[in-house]
């Protein structure tokens, strides 16, 4: 049982790679069709590369709150030297 919340995170981030799959297949890759004109291609282009660099720090951002979270139970819960 000590090791269940770190598999709960595990289990965060496997289904935060799974629906960000997802989300990256179904909405950011079909996003529009392919513009004729260079400055509409850049800005479609810049405009997914931004959406691409979204879904990466939410998912480090919900892993580093849930491993400071784990970190902070730990830090709390531990012996203290009586010394």
């Amino acid at each position: 049982m000590k090791l269940l919340p770190l598999y709960l995170i595990e289990s965060v981030a496997f289904l935060l790679i799974i629906a960000e799959t997802y989300v990256f297949f179904i909405f950011v890759v079909p996003l529009g069709s392919i513009p004729h004109t260079l400055t509409e291609y850049t800005s479609l282009a810049l405009l997914k590369v931004f959406l691409i660099l979204v879904l990466g720090a939410v998912w480090f951002f919900v892993l580093d709150e849930l491993t400071g979270l784990y970190v902070r139970s730990k830090v709390g819960s531990s012996p203290r030297p009586s010394s």
